[in-house]
């Protein structure tokens, strides 16, 4: 099955938040946002300005090109009209028969890092080249991908995220993305019948 079809009804299907007390469910619009290109073997999806200070949970993933879903609510303030953000990503590392097939672990075992009110998908990579991430020397990537997703326009849109290669000679890239100002996110881990890694799902609580 083609992995564009199969994810979003494998997402709600094994949604593995029922697992933690108070965490939403399953997000009502998903998306695909475009590939990550993995380079040193590390992801997380983080508020660029915490990773530092431990916010953003690491994950090894094997280097290489790999699909990412996108799961998004759109919220009404009765003021400025309807806003779209991300709440979960979805990343599968293995085709749709392997995926069918595997498990969920149990999430992180405390309430992850916050986000402030946007945060990025990356690895290794992508991370030390955006350096730094805070301050008056941040990185001009990130200060222009903080203000194209935080617009009027493009918070009132569903896609509106970016995504920009930061790392020409190998290709690595950042993903970015509106969140919830000041909250939580958590991560899970999907293995293979065998033990191996085969999908990442972030969901913020």
């Amino acid at each position: 099955m083609n992995m564009d079809a199969f994810a979003p009804g494998f997402i709600s299907d094994t949604w593995p938040g029922t697992k933690i007390d108070s965490m939403p469910g399953p997000p009502p619009l998903i998306d695909r946002a475009g590939d990550l290109v993995v380079v040193d073997g590390i992801v997380r999806w983080t508020t660029p300005e915490y990773e530092n200070e431990g916010g953003g949970r690491a994950h090894r993933v094997p280097d290489g090109t790999y699909p990412v879903y996108a799961g998004s609510v759109a919220w009404d303030d009765g003021e400025s009209g309807l806003r779209y953000y991300v709440t979960s990503l979805f990343i599968p590392l293995a085709e749709p028969e392997e995926l069918a097939k595997s498990s969920w672990d149990d999430g992180y075992d405390d309430r992850g890092p916050e986000f402030e009110n946007y945060a990025c998908l990356w690895s290794e990579r992508a991370s030390r080249v955006t350096q730094p991430h805070e301050g008056d020397e941040k990185n001009e990537i990130l200060r222009v991908t903080e203000r194209a997703l935080l617009s009027g326009q493009a918070l009132a849109e569903r896609g509106n995220w970016t995504n920009d290669v930061v790392d020409p000679e190998s290709g690595a890239n950042m993903l970015g993305f509106p969140v919830y100002v000041g909250i939580s996110m958590t991560g899970f881990e999907a293995t293979s019948e065998d033990g191996r890694l085969v999908g990442l799902l972030f969901t913020t609580w």
